[in-house]
């Protein structure tokens, strides 16, 4: 591993946290997946040239308001290959896969997801997909019929488990706004 990369959180509220991002700390917004009603389903932010080092994903856990999970972090390793490497010693090692490797479609980088003994979702990320210079960067947006592509460019469809599952688990609780 290199450095850490970024952090996915799920939550019951995306634009709402995006906003809180964007307005209050300065992140900006790089790519995001809006449903045909205007909602969001994901959004990635960044403060640096960095495609994203926030996201935030729909939790498809729950339809009420609730606490916010998190979804994955990520560790950058700067090499696509790397990636195989990893497979090969995690897969001898008996540590399963969940996902990967593939190429998602946001960030346009390679990766693989694991889930560590502890239970949390990690995120072998192996380049830094695309960086952003351009002050004028408009972002970009994913639609509904596009999230499939969005999420995998290529590669093994996702689990199920992917949508929904986050740590810690918790027990939905109302959130005064």
């Amino acid at each position: 591993m290199r450095r850490l990369d970024h952090v996915n959180l799920m939550s019951s509220d995306v634009t709402r946290n995006k906003n809180f991002m964007m307005d209050e700390l300065g992140f900006r917004l790089r790519e995001h997946v809006v449903r045909n009603d205007g909602s969001e389903i994901g959004s990635w932010l960044s403060v640096s040239p960095l495609v994203h080092e926030l996201a935030f994903m729909g939790d498809a856990s729950t339809s009420e308001q609730g606490l916010g999970k998190l979804h994955h972090v990520a560790f950058w390793y700067g090499f696509p290959q790397h990636l195989h490497d990893l497979s090969e010693v995690l897969t001898e090692n008996g540590i399963q896969i969940e996902a990967g490797p593939l190429k998602h479609g946001v960030s346009q980088a390679m990766c693989m997801y694991v889930i560590e003994p502890g239970g949390n979702r990690v995120e072998l990320f192996g380049d830094s997909g695309y960086l952003i210079f351009d002050p004028d960067w408009k972002p970009v947006t994913w639609a509904e019929e596009q999230v499939e592509r969005a999420i995998i460019f290529y590669g093994a469809p996702l689990p199920d488990t992917y949508f929904k599952y986050g740590t810690p688990n918790v027990q939905s609780t109302v959130i005064n706004k």
